[in-house]
């Protein structure tokens, strides 16, 4: 699969770099996936936001740490 300048294997998983000025997008998951077409086998790149999938937080303050998606309590940082 190819994703801006970048190649990926089919079955990996990744987070989009949409490159200058947004750089890597951590809420929205992408995939190389193998899609039939007609008697072949292609790769085909599928991206979702995974936002909604984040746990609620159990505290009154959480916080977003760089490179993550979902908001955490720092009492739950190692």
């Amino acid at each position: 699969c190819q994703f801006g300048k970048q190649f990926y294997e089919l079955g990996s998983t990744w987070f989009a770099d949409l490159g200058p000025p947004f750089g890597v997008m951590y809420c929205i998951k992408c995939e190389c996936i193998p899609i039939q077409k007609k008697r072949r086998i292609i790769a085909r790149v599928q991206c979702r936001n995974i936002k909604n999938e984040c746990p609620k937080p159990s505290c009154d303050e959480p916080v977003l740490y760089p490179g993550r998606c979902c908001k955490v309590c720092p009492a739950d940082v190692e």
